[in-house]
């Protein structure tokens, strides 16, 4: 009869099972002067999660088709660089766009899709430019709205950019919305805040009309960060125009990199490239296989 110390000792030895997961991560690349970065390579491109690094197992050009939600700041705010900054600015991150990219243009002041989702800009043009500023900005209904249609449409790579002013009406119903649509779409929203022009508004709800600023600035960029979007506060709305043609540049050179990790929730992910002057915007990884080994062949797609 073996001895329970013994039996317990050889329990005790044996590997526990260890899984593998398969994560994937989109990005985007291009370099500091808006020009986009086409020919990564896998040894170029280190993965760190939760502060460590992970092994690449590939690197491939996202080849879905890309379709982008713009809701531009249509409100009193903007009236005086409307059309000669912003909607030239919005025209012209629409050019830089893949070709194939269908666009829809949607309206803060107050939310209006103006612009169905086509590829074509020609008649897209007139109606951009002939836009009224009026009123209040309504830019988290708008985003919600622009995210529910981008989540209506067939399958697709999805990006959502606002351009506005900060002089944006808010309340945490409004905010809550706008997160949970996001989230509902998956989509990476793109934010180009002009925070010298507009000058902020209170957030409404119970405690409206009261002298109670509110944090748009760091709102936004949160919300960015929370769904692997981007921020960025332009002083001007041709700095503005930069940052789009940023967001541009790295919607031409999307890239799918697969990795393995541990098991468990997915930490903090960044990407480096061992290049020079590349900007990479990355999206949240996603789960794609997990492998629990040794001795158990369980395998979950």
């Amino acid at each position: 009869m073996v001895p329970t110390l013994l039996v317990v000792v050889a329990l005790a030895a044996q590997p526990a099972p260890v899984s593998t997961v398969t994560r994937s991560v989109a990005f985007g690349a291009c370099t500091k002067k808006a020009v986009p970065v086409a020919d990564l390579d896998a040894s170029e491109v280190v993965v760190e999660e939760s502060g460590q690094k992970r092994p690449v197992l590939a690197l491939t050009r996202d080849p879905r088709a890309l379709e982008v939600a713009v809701v531009v700041d249509t409100s009193a705010a903007t009236a005086s660089y409307y059309r000669s900054d912003l909607a030239s600015a919005v025209l012209a991150f629409w050019r830089a766009l893949p070709q194939g990219t269908k666009v829809a243009v949607f309206t803060s002041g107050p939310p209006s899709r103006i612009v169905d989702f086509g590829t074509d800009l020609a008649p897209a043009e007139p109606v951009l430019q002939k836009v009224a500023c009026a009123g209040k900005n309504y830019a988290f209904e708008t985003i919600a709205d622009a995210a529910r249609a981008l989540a209506a449409r067939p399958p697709a790579r999805r990006a959502l950019v606002y351009v506005g002013s900060d002089a944006i009406e808010a309340s945490q119903a409004r905010t809550a919305d706008a997160m949970t649509a996001l989230g509902e779409a998956q989509v990476p929203p793109t934010i180009v805040l002009l925070t010298a022009m507009g000058g902020g508004v209170s957030m409404g709800g119970p405690a409206a009309g009261q002298a109670t600023g509110w944090d748009v600035q760091g709102f936004m960029g949160k919300m960015a960060q929370a769904y692997g979007g981007s921020f960025a506060a332009a002083l001007s709305s041709q700095a503005a125009a930069k940052w789009l043609s940023l967001s541009a540049a790295e919607l031409s050179a999307p890239y799918l990199l697969r990795y393995e990790s541990a098991g468990g929730p997915a930490g903090p992910v960044s990407v480096t490239v061992k290049r020079k002057d590349v900007k990479l915007r990355v999206g949240r990884p996603q789960l794609v296989t997990v492998v629990v080994r040794p001795g158990d062949a369980l395998a979950s797609h």
